[in-house]
């Protein structure tokens, strides 16, 4: 993580100049960035999502994650699924606690790296994952649970 890093969550989110920093940060790059990005950026919330489950296909190069997640409200539960098209590079840290449990998401944040984007997410636990990629394809629905 570039802005919103272990450290500065761990310090109570105190410096709230990383938020700005980030935004103009997002607002530079939005332009290069995939439709279904900038609609789950606007409409959609993945704060306090926890990951159902994670399919990396190497020979098709996508990652898809599914999300237990919220709507922008907090009071609906909705399921996020996010694939990831022409990946080159998936990273998971876990957490250093003996439950290996992820956690809720809490902070991602875009990064443009030459012709690739990058995602990378911030977990209450600590844990990290990062994907880089090309393209992005997102799909919500109401949870059943």
């Amino acid at each position: 993580m570039k802005y919103f890093t272990s450290k500065w969550w761990a310090s109570g989110c105190e410096d709230e100049s990383v938020f700005k920093k980030y935004q103009d940060y997002y607002s530079s790059i939005s332009s290069k960035l995939p439709n279904d990005v900038l609609t789950l950026e606007k409409e959609h919330t993945l704060h306090d999502s926890n990951i159902e489950s994670i399919y990396s296909d190497v020979d098709n190069k996508t990652v898809t994650i599914k999300f237990n997640g919220w709507n922008q409200e907090f009071n609906n539960p909705v399921v996020y699924e996010i694939i990831f098209k022409n990946v080159s590079s998936f990273k998971q840290t876990l957490p250093l606690d003996d439950d290996n449990c992820l956690g809720d998401l809490g902070y991602w944040e875009y990064e443009i790296i030459g012709s690739n984007i990058e995602m990378r997410m911030l977990f209450a636990s600590g844990a990290q994952i990062s994907v880089t990629f090309q393209d992005f394809r997102f799909s919500s629905a109401p949870s059943k649970a």
